[in-house]
């Protein structure tokens, strides 16, 4: 499912109220298990900082679809669900029945695979030149010009960034905002001895200012907090492969 999921997410025994979700450009189903009663929720993306409620000792397990890839499972545009939620019976266009009573977690991955790879045998994707800008926005981590975006799409400005949206959920603008915030992000954490200044300028931002600028954009604080605060944040979930 490589082509089409980020990736699956573990969050057992949950201890916390409250969760906090960046932009991220992404669409999650998110499947939840409390008191034997299990149910499914499509998250949208947020275009800002967002915390969701979430239920003390429960278990949660997510699927985050790429960006402009959640079209193939559910049946409204990622348009519809930006900085939203809709119950998944709702607007998935496959069924969750296998995980209506109880939620086991053993084999997750492999039992979710198989379950969206059985749906798309069924319902073949159809590709977009969509697909391939938002390939493209990321592989420059955020820098490609719009302009470029528009000429690879082979559509009109209005048309593309309609069609974006439609897809992604926010406009391509926004999406280069998030890739390159996310880039950002990835190097802070990594490059540990590395100044400010310098991840700034490897992410391309313009100086240190404009990255801090779009960090409390996005997270509601400066780089440096965002590291103090996001540390147990970041380590609530757990990815899993299949």
């Amino acid at each position: 499912m490589k082509g089409y999921i980020s990736h699956y997410w573990l969050g057992l025994d949950n201890e916390e109220t409250s969760f906090t979700v960046l932009p991220d450009g992404s669409v999650d189903l998110v499947i939840q298990s409390h008191d034997d009663v299990t149910e499914s929720v499509v998250y949208g993306t947020t275009t800002q900082r967002t915390d969701i409620h979430i239920i003390p000792d429960c278990h949660y397990v997510g699927i985050r679809f790429k960006p402009g890839k959640s079209r193939h499972f559910i049946n409204i545009s990622a348009q519809d669900l930006t900085n939203a939620a809709e119950m998944s019976k709702d607007i998935l266009n496959f069924s969750l029945e296998e995980f209506s009573e109880e939620l086991n977690l053993n084999g997750i991955a492999k039992r979710l695979d198989a379950l969206l790879e059985s749906h798309l045998q069924k319902e073949q994707p159809e590709e977009s030149t969509i697909d391939h800008v938002i390939a493209l926005i990321q592989d420059s981590k955020g820098l490609l010009r719009i302009e470029d975006a528009v000429v690879y799409s082979g559509k009109s400005r209005r048309q593309f960034e309609r069609v974006f949206k439609e897809t992604v959920g926010v406009s391509p603008k926004f999406f280069s905002l998030i890739t390159r915030f996310s880039h950002a992000t990835t190097l802070i954490t990594q490059l540990t001895h590395t100044s400010l200044a310098e991840i700034a300028a490897d992410a391309g931002y313009s100086d240190q200012s404009h990255m801090n600028h779009d960090f409390k954009r996005m997270t509601g604080v400066t780089p440096k907090t965002f590291l103090r605060d996001y540390d147990a944040f970041l380590q609530y979930t757990k990815e899993v492969e299949s």
